[in-house]
């Protein structure tokens, strides 16, 4: 016998399986799987059955270039549908016309380029309506219109904010400053306001000691302060895109804050002198003037250049938006420019815009300019009183008068509506930097002009 030969030797068991956490999860997960595997559906269910899709069979495989010309395609059949509805006939000549100008019309808009040829069609205004209040004991500085047109807001050098109803011409709301019993308000102005911005969500203001205060522009209630400037804040605009505010003041400087986060972003050097104006061409792209440094700037915010623009004499105290490319200044030597952002001359220049003053034979000042946006239409205001409507040419080489419209006092700022429908005129008894000129018997008002457009 073989000494590896054993008997009745049995089998080896296998030894016993430990129960540990790790196989009773192994257990249930396979458990898991058998009870999906068995259910009601077979394996054949599942692979014919297709995602959920809100598209149609036929759009599943379109690409982005096919989508955009089926969207465009149905934009056009729309446009198509509106003007047949207003041609009420089916002359398809004068369709195909009326279709090509609303699509370069749409297109013009979009870049900022749209001109409107609305002067000639102006007749003279007549209905003229007084709005005045006892908040505004001092001169009224300035005044900005809401983007709905419901509201306008007024900021005289008593340190008052007053909100004004544009339906029904009355006061909405105040914000004042008890000279009599003063005392210090973080939010609220301590001295003369000379400058407001309003945009869909905030109402910035600014005044003579470099301060800026937002509000709401519904309620007016407080939302904070920005501090930077040194000297007098003289010019706000808003963008509502970027939610940015500038500001430029006399110190010579122009600032960017962020609205949202109620900081600083960056300072704007260039100006040798007083800025004392300012207005926003582009989402990116300020015009600021230079007063008696006889200069406007074009800042280009992103690219942080500028371009400088000569003027012809005197100090430039305002300046306003024609449209993207253009914009309009007035001086105190009584003279008004148009400008383009390709050429650093007037484009056209109209010296002694309101005439010579009598009493000692100098023009009279141009202290407000205002445009009536991506149109031909532009108002002008002098320290007489006296407001001149103009109508630009298409070249923009030349300014030709309509005609005038008196009103007592010195014209401070002209603001269209957005809808152009009506234009509000700031006036006081001085000028809204100083008291050089002294207007007397005037009573500061705001003035609300209805400008009728006659249809041809």
């Amino acid at each position: 016998m073989s000494f590896f030969i054993r008997k009745n030797v049995s089998k080896r068991k296998k030894p016993p399986v430990r129960i540990t956490n790790n196989n009773i999860k192994k257990k249930k997960t396979q458990n898991q799987a058998d009870d999906e595997i068995s259910s009601d559906s077979s394996e054949s269910d599942h692979d014919d059955q297709q995602p959920y899709s809100s598209e149609s069979d036929g759009e599943k495989y379109i690409t982005a270039s096919e989508k955009k010309v089926q969207l465009a395609k149905k934009f056009l059949s729309e446009i198509e549908d509106e003007e047949r509805r207003r041609l009420e006939d089916e002359d398809d000549e004068q369709l195909n016309k009326n279709v090509l100008k609303r699509l370069k019309d749409d297109v013009l808009d979009q870049k900022g380029q749209l001109k409107t040829k609305l002067a000639d069609s102006l007749s003279t205004s007549t209905d003229i309506v007084e709005l005045r209040n006892r908040n505004h004991v001092k001169a009224i500085t300035c005044t900005v219109i809401s983007s709905n047109d419901k509201y306008a807001y007024s900021c005289s050098k008593d340190s008052s904010i007053i909100q004004w109803d544009l339906e029904t011409c009355k006061v909405h709301k105040s914000l004042s400053y008890n000279r009599k019993k003063p005392q210090y308000n973080p939010t609220h102005h301590n001295y003369p306001v000379l400058s407001l911005a309003v945009s869909d969500n905030y109402l910035a203001s600014g005044d003579n000691s470099g301060l800026i205060v937002v509000r709401n522009p519904i309620t007016l209630d407080y939302i904070g302060s920005l501090t930077g400037h040194k000297d007098g804040v003289t010019g706000l605009k808003i963008c509502n895109e970027s939610n940015q505010l500038f500001s430029c003041s006399k110190d010579k400087s122009v600032k960017v804050w962020n609205l949202v986060d109620m900081c600083y972003v960056e300072t704007l050097f260039g100006h040798q002198n007083e800025v004392t104006n300012m207005d926003m061409l582009q989402k990116d792209r300020l015009v600021t003037a230079g007063g008696l440094e006889n200069m406007v700037r074009v800042w280009k915010i992103q690219d942080e250049t500028q371009l400088i623009f000569n003027g012809t004499g005197g100090s430039i105290d305002t300046v306003q938006k024609i449209d993207s490319a253009h914009f309009v200044t007035g001086s105190d030597n009584g003279s008004v420019s148009i400008w383009g952002t390709l050429k650093k001359k007037p484009l056209c220049n109209v010296e002694n815009a309101h005439g010579i003053n009598n009493t000692n034979g100098q023009p009279n000042w141009v202290s407000a300019v205002g445009a009536l946006e991506n149109s031909d239409l532009i108002v002008s205001g002098s320290n007489n009183g006296i407001i001149k409507f103009w109508r630009c040419s298409n070249n923009f080489k030349s300014l030709l008068p309509l005609f005038n419209v008196p009103i007592k006092g010195f014209i401070n700022g002209l603001v269209f509506t957005n809808d152009g429908s009506r234009l509000i005129v700031v006036t006081g008894n001085e000028h809204r930097f100083g008291r050089w000129h002294n207007v007397t018997g005037v009573k500061n008002s705001l003035y609300v002009i209805k400008l009728n457009f006659i249809k041809k």
